[in-house]
């Protein structure tokens, strides 16, 4: 039986759905235009790629800051503040051309990672307050995939802005309809911050160490060696990937938006498996992860082949739908061996670890320049590897967990109910 604190809980979820939803809107738009508006202003690849590294240096630290406020004074503070700096960013890229005001605009807005239908489902602080609401493994998977369902049907609405430039520009001119559309994304991420308000979150646990327990930084540090090595994989691909589209097959900006809205369509679809069938104590949630993360990979190296422009688009779609059906378990498995009072600290370090290893965008340009498929084969081949080094971490841990279980006593030497959670 709920206490009617939890209730409240649960109840108040539905707000944290409409903030990722308007969220994702916004934010899928600005990242698949970003690129686009850069060379619609004379900026080479090279230059654009370059730019990406402050901007993931910024969003680094802030991640990290926030996650250590999250721990000390609640994570739903903490995803209101996160809020905020990417509205201020939006304003920027609504009202100037100016690139010194575009760059701090884009570090605000957090233009980093990748252009998929997870982008808007997740921000600094947001995998903490899951972990902390919900401590059962089957349920966090459940409320990821919820998040990243709606996440993903939203980013469609944010591809369809970009199919609508080709429209628009009539009216507004190519960079007048960039900034129009920046400022319509400012008005939606704006009802994002304004749900945040409404959520409510279990009483923190006092904090008793100043970083983190050791336990909790034995088990992040397992984490961190996968999440660098697919962290430089995206660098490397996505963030110049709707520039790439365009360079490659020479299409329009608005066909660009309609390659994205297909993926983002298959992305809901593989995060409702996901949630619906593959959330169960039957199935092993590592092996889902690292497999689906396996053919990510391999699908990129096809993508980068394809001859023509369906095809890759398809391979791009299907990607989308495996990434969907991997992203909520693996979410929920970072966190898994984690103590409840470290779940922001601990994230925040894991989403900077994944920030850092994305300042390979620096030398996504030079790839493109230098041979067009290139970023996406040598991103596929980074994530596979990545994938194989994610099961073998995270298979280890469990096996040493299994050989420290009692059924008597639970696991020897343990004092922490959160880790008794943990089998």
């Amino acid at each position: 039986m709920f206490t009617e604190s939890q209730e409240k809980i649960d109840s108040s979820f539905k707000f944290l759905l409409i903030s990722r939803s308007a969220r994702s809107i916004s934010l899928i738009f600005v990242t698949l235009a970003f690129s686009l508006y850069l060379s619609e202003l004379g900026y080479s690849a090279v230059f654009i790629g370059l730019l990406f590294i402050p901007i993931v240096l910024f969003n680094m630290f802030l991640s990290l800051i926030l996650g250590a406020l999250g721990d000390r004074y609640g994570y739903a503070n903490a995803l209101i503040i996160g809020e905020t700096l990417p509205l201020l960013g939006l304003a920027g890229l609504a009202l100037s051309t100016n690139i010194y005001v575009l760059a701090i605009s884009a570090m605000m807005t957090g233009i980093t990672g990748t252009a998929g239908g997870m982008r808007g489902a997740f921000s600094p602080g947001t995998t903490a307050f899951v972990a902390s609401n919900w401590p059962d493994e089957i349920n966090r998977v459940s409320r990821i995939a919820k998040m990243s369902v709606v996440a993903s049907l939203s980013s469609i609405i944010g591809s369809l802005f970009l199919v609508s430039h080709g429209y628009l520009t009539p009216y507004f001119g190519t960079i007048g309809t960039f900034r129009f559309l920046f400022g319509v994304s400012f008005v939606v991420l704006l009802l994002s911050l304004a749900s945040l308000l409404f959520i409510k979150e279990r009483r923190r646990p006092k904090k008793t160490s100043v970083m983190m327990k050791r336990e909790s930084l034995s088990y992040l540090l397992r984490i961190l060696w996968p999440n660098l090595i697919n962290g430089s994989a995206i660098g490397l691909f996505s963030p110049l990937l709707p520039l790439w589209f365009e360079l490659r097959f020479h299409i329009s900006v608005s066909l660009v938006g309609e390659v994205f809205t297909a993926a983002y369509a298959a992305t809901a679809l593989g995060s409702y498996l996901s949630g619906r069938y593959l959330n169960s104590a039957k199935i092993r949630a590592i092996t889902v992860s690292s497999v689906t993360r396996l053919f990510q990979g391999l699908l990129l190296v096809l993508m980068a082949f394809s001859p023509i422009g369906v095809v890759a688009f398809s391979f791009y779609a299907v990607r989308s739908a495996v990434a969907g059906m991997g992203t909520p378990m693996r979410t929920a498995i970072n966190v898994r061996g984690i103590g409840s009072e470290d779940y922001g600290t601990a994230s925040s370090l894991q989403g900077i670890a994944t920030r850092a290893s994305q300042s390979t965008s620096g030398l996504s340009g030079y790839l493109m320049e230098s041979y067009l498929p290139s970023p996406l084969l040598v991103g596929g081949a980074l994530q596979v590897i990545g994938a194989a080094v994610y099961y073998r971490v995270v298979r280890n841990w469990e096996k040493e967990r299994s050989a420290l279980w009692s059924p008597e006593s639970g696991y020897i030497g343990e004092e922490s109910e959160d880790k008794k959670q943990l089998k």
